[in-house]
C-alpha cells in the first residue's frame, strides 16, 4: 500500500540503499520514531512485521537508564507493540555489558535508581560504597544529597568513572525533566572530573554493545531515529547505516545546518518499509533472524 507523503525518490547517500537491503538488525529509537508519547504511529506495526518476515530483527534502544528493560517491555506491550526482553536495550544494560567485558573490577558505586542498581547486580557486579573499582553515574530519579556527596567524595579519590548517557533532559508526558546532564555538570564543577567514558547515544559505545549482544556486525546494523545529534550522530560514529525519520523532532529544514548528515532520510518507518521491500527484493536474503 502506498503511504501518503512517500517521496518519489528517497534522500540518500551513495550506497545507502544497498546497505539498507543488506541490513540484518534495525536499532530503533522509541519516542518520535516508534511512538509519540502514548500514541503508536500507524506505520510502526507493519514495519516490525515486515522486518520479521524478511528474516531480520529489531532492537529498541533507549538512553534512559532510570528504568529497566522490563519496564519498556511492559510499556510496549501496553501499546500493542511486540517486544521480547532481548529486543529492548537501555544505556544502563550497555554500561553493565561493556564493563563486564573490560574485566577491570566488579565492585561499583552506582548513582542511579534501584532499577539501575539491579541491572548491575544481575550482571554479576557488587555494589560497594566504600572501595569501588568503578563509579557509575546514571539518570537518578531517586537522587539524594547523601548519595551525591558520597559520589563526589569517591570522585576526588580518583576512582574510575563512567556515565550511562549524556542527555540534558528526558521527555515525559509532563514535558522535559532534568536528566543526567545536569548531574554530570554538577559533579564536574565540584570535583573537576569528567567521565572517562559515556556510553549512550551519541557515543558509539551503546551501538558497539548492541552489536556484541546480537552478534550482528556494525556494518549490517541500521540506527533509526528522529534526532540528528544523538541517533544519526551515534550511527555515523559507530559505522552503522544512519537513518533519519521525520516523524519526531527533526524536520527537513534542520538538515542543511547539521554537521551530522544521515545516510538516508525518510518520512517515517512506513516509507522505510516501502524502500526496504523495493530495494531488497532482488538482493540476497540477509540470513536467518537473530537467536
Amino acid at each position: 500500500m502506498k503511504l501518503p507523503g512517500a517521496p518519489a525518490a528517497p534522500d540518500h547517500a551513495p550506497g545507502a540503499l544497498e546497505r539498507l537491503a543488506a541490513t540484518r538488525l534495525f536499532v530503533l529509537d522509541l519516542d518520535g520514531t516508534v511512538y509519540l508519547s502514548e500514541r503508536v504511529f500507524p506505520w510502526t506495526l507493519p514495519f516490525l512485521e515486515a522486518v520479521r518476515a524478511g528474516g531480520r530483527d529489531y532492537l529498541f534502544l533507549t538512553n534512559n537508564s532510570s528504568r529497566g528493560a522490563a519496564d519498556y517491555v511492559r510499556k510496549l506491550a501496553r501499546l500493542g507493540i511486540p517486544a521480547e526482553p532481548r529486543q529492548v536495550f537501555t544505556s544502563g544494560q550497555a554500561t553493565v555489558e561493556l564493563l563486564a567485558r573490560e574485566g577491570a573490577g566488579r565492585r561499583v558505586y552506582v548513582l542511579g535508581t534501584p532499577e539501575l542498581v539491579a541491572e548491575f547486580e544481575r550482571g554479576g557486579f557488587q555494589v560497594d560504597e566504600r572501595d569501588p573499582d568503578w563509579l557509575v553515574m546514571g539518570f537518578d530519579t531517586t537522587l539524594t544529597y547523601a548519595k551525591l556527596e558520597r559520589f563526589c567524595a569517591l570522585l576526588r579519590e580518583g576512582r574510575r568513572y563512567i556515565a550511562t548517557h549524556p542527555d540534558l533532559v528526558c521527555p515525559t508526558e509532563r514535558g522535559p525533566i532534568p536528566d543526567i546532564g545536569g548531574t554530570l555538570a554538577l559533579a564536574e564543577a565540584v570535583t573537576g572530573r569528567r567521565p572517562e567514558r559515556v556510553v549512550g547515544k551519541p557515543n558509539p559505545g551503546i551501538l558497539e554493545a548492541a552489536s556484541l549482544r546480537t552478534g550482528v556486525p556494525l556494518e549490517q546494523v541500521a540506527m533509526v531515529g528522529d534526532r540528528l545529534y544523538t541517533d544519526v550522530r551515534g550511527g555515523l560514529e559507530a559505522g552503522c547505516l544512519a537513518i533519519l525519520v521525520l516523524s519526531g523532532e527533526t524536520s527537513r529544514a534542520d538538515l542543511p545546518a547539521s554537521p551530522f548528515q544521515p545516510h538516508l532520510v525518510v518520512e517515517n518507518l512506513g516509507v522505510l518499509n516501502e524502500l526496504l521491500e523495493r530495494y531488497a527484493k532482488n538482493l540476497p536474503h540477509p540470513g536467518p533472524g537473530l537467536d
